[in-house]
């Protein structure tokens, strides 16, 4: 009857998908202490010392671990070839004792592997796969392909990092982990925001929307356009974030974005951590601001945004669910709410 009821609701998601509906995807099992946290590489490498940390921390919380040929493989830039990388994502998916997946770290590469993965397979194996940066051309394809929820948040590396560590994110990630009620509003660190100030979600343009979550890095999404593995988008909410790009590049892939369509199919936008994206003033091509560039295309997209979304390359990195619903509210007054309305994950 289980299996029944799993193919029943694939067939549903996946005709929806066929329609263009964005509906709450294929949603994995909440973790238990004693389950297995599989760990894999889908970029770049990652000396096996750079996480070490990580990996016993997880321990103590509990979980056991397994880790990929990929997690301590070197091919070049990449964590083996793309074939390997590709292998050992069908096999987490594909192996049950594996009850979640975490990538080690992003880099480069995840987008090369995309036409290797069996996602007939994946969506009979539904189960939270974790990461961000350029693991967000694989939220995006195990979302359009296998129709499964997966989640934006820290990955291995994020725990021993400094540069990514806090109390705030090791704390989304664990309560994420085992929860199964709806999320509700998302909760804001008390760390301060890349730019010094308090942490809180503020209108850009107000309004109110609701959707799936979808989304991710800027530069990663954009990249996706015209393949196979775009984002289709249509009435989302959609999650930008991005790091060390000049505005010019911004506002180029933001262009992109909305002569392709995207911000006008999405019904609401969602703006996290934009890291070390100043311009540089002795250039004469950059003497607009990244506030400028964002502002330009929220007006365009004649949307609600709202930003201080607490997920990206910064220190704090929220547990946030792509494929599940969610309300946003940019008020009049400034103010601004993100409430996810439903559960990362099923109970077991």
């Amino acid at each position: 009857m289980k299996k029944l009821l799993s193919a029943f609701l694939m067939i549903t998601v996946l005709c929806a998908m066929a329609w263009g509906q964005q509906e709450t995807r294929l949603r994995g099992e909440a973790l238990r202490p004693g389950d297995c946290i599989g760990i894999l590489a889908s970029g770049s490498y990652t000396r096996d010392k750079d996480f070490a940390g990580s990996v016993e921390l997880l321990k103590e919380q509990g979980y056991r671990v397994k880790l990929a040929p990929s997690a301590t493989a070197m091919y070049e830039h990449f964590a083996g070839t793309d074939r390997k990388r590709a292998a050992d994502i069908n096999a987490f998916f594909k192996d049950d004792d594996v009850k979640a997946i975490l990538c080690v770290r992003g880099g480069y590469g995840s987008a090369r592997i995309l036409d290797r993965l069996d996602y007939k397979m994946i969506a009979r194996h539904p189960k939270p796969f974790i990461g961000f940066s350029d693991v967000t051309a694989l939220h995006i394809a195990l979302g359009e392909k296998a129709g499964i929820s997966t989640i934006h948040g820290p990955m291995l590396v994020s725990f021993t990092r400094p540069d990514f560590d806090s109390d705030y994110t090791r704390a989304q990630f664990f309560n994420g982990l085992r929860r199964t009620e709806p999320l509700g509003e998302i909760p804001m660190p008390a760390e301060t925001s890349p730019d010094g100030n308090s942490r809180k979600l503020e209108t850009v343009i107000p309004g109110e929307a609701e959707g799936v979550i979808a989304g991710g890095n800027l530069t990663v999404l954009s990249s996706l356009v015209g393949t196979p593995y775009e984002l289709n988008g249509k009435g989302a909410l959609l999650l930008l974030e991005e790091t060390g790009e000049r505005p010019y590049r911004i506002d180029r892939m933001l262009n992109q974005l909305w002569q392709n369509g995207l911000l006008s199919r999405v019904s609401g936008i969602l703006l996290g951590d934009f890291v070390g994206c100043a311009p540089d003033n002795a250039n004469p091509i950059e003497d607009f601001t990244l506030e400028q560039v964002l502002m330009h295309y929220a007006r365009l997209s004649h949307k609600p945004v709202i930003r201080g979304v607490p997920a990206g390359h910064a220190n704090c990195n929220l547990f946030l669910p792509f494929g599940v619903h969610a309300v946003m509210k940019g008020r009049e007054d400034g103010t601004a709410s993100l409430v996810l309305d439903d559960a990362a994950l099923i109970e077991k």
